[in-house]
């Protein structure tokens, strides 16, 4: 069911895209912040009439919600989640940077191809990108229905990503690079966001115990919003290219730790048979 879910918030979000489009090019830059409130009104109506409060049964026994301490006392324990953690605070932070770093890349690109002041479809962009995240969506599941450990597919798709990062980066930095350049490295990425959901959700229900969950989760918040505040307080010095290239490298060291967690995994395997 949280394939079918992904895969319903890609489409909708294509058809977002394309809806935005319209509005700007009808009321100008404010007509898609416009059609939003609307939605957003329509969707309130509906949760205040349709949605019922889902109250969780109370436990039988003791125990109160679990501190900080505990929660951080359970990563010291176990490198596994450490590892997990960093993959979500890092990939994260390389994807919030990019949201709000590619509509001035792209316009630049844009504008070198097809001269200044030539518009840049926002729209349809949104949408094509969210094509690319269902597509990576639907490839996991064909990946897990085959039967590709989750670890292995993720390793996959981090290297991809920050190459992909890597290149487009590139293409922002290098006066002659080709517009397809570019397009081509954001699809990619876009592409591995979709398969990044999943799979880290698969990751965080193997390895991050339940009991605690929640608030280990929110400790690796916080490196990640610090990443990216960091970045867009530095966004004059870094430019376009030098906050692409922080993603990238945030995208490289991800990678490197899902490659560490599957050596965990294999001498934990090895040490466990020599027993």
């Amino acid at each position: 069911w949280s394939l079918q879910a992904y895969a319903g918030d890609s489409i909708v979000a294509i058809l977002a895209g394309q809806l935005a489009g319209l509005a700007a090019g009808r009321r100008g830059p404010t007509g898609p912040f416009e059609l939003s409130t609307l939605f957003l009104l329509s969707g309130g109506l509906l949760s205040a009439f349709l949605w019922k409060e889902n109250v969780a049964e109370k436990a039988g026994g003791g125990g109160g919600k679990p501190s900080i301490r505990e929660a951080i006392q359970v990563v010291k324990a176990d490198p596994k989640i450490m590892m997990v953690g960093a993959v979500q605070s890092l990939f994260e932070a390389a994807m919030y940077i990019f949201v709000l770093q590619w509509p001035p890349a792209i316009t630049k690109a844009i504008g070198k191809a097809f001269g200044e002041g030539f518009p840049t479809p926002y729209g349809t962009v949104f949408s094509c990108f969210m094509a690319c995240c269902l597509l990576g969506s639907t490839l996991f599941g064909q990946l897990a229905k085959m039967g590709v450990p989750t670890e292995s597919s993720t390793a996959a798709m981090l290297t991809a990503a920050a190459l992909a990062m890597g290149g487009a980066t590139m293409a922002a930095t290098t006066p002659t690079a080709p517009l397809w350049a570019l397009v081509t490295g954001f699809f990619a990425f876009e592409g591995c966001v979709g398969m990044y959901f999943p799979s880290i959700g698969t990751l965080r229900s193997k390895y991050v115990p339940d009991s605690h969950r929640s608030v280990i989760m929110n400790l690796f918040g916080i490196p990640l919003n610090v990443l990216v505040v960091s970045v867009f307080l530095s966004i004059k010095r870094l430019g376009v290219s030098g906050a692409l290239s922080v993603s990238t490298g945030a995208l490289s060291i991800a990678a490197l730790c899902m490659f560490a967690l599957q050596y965990n995994n294999k001498s934990s395997t090895v040490a466990a048979a020599a027993v």
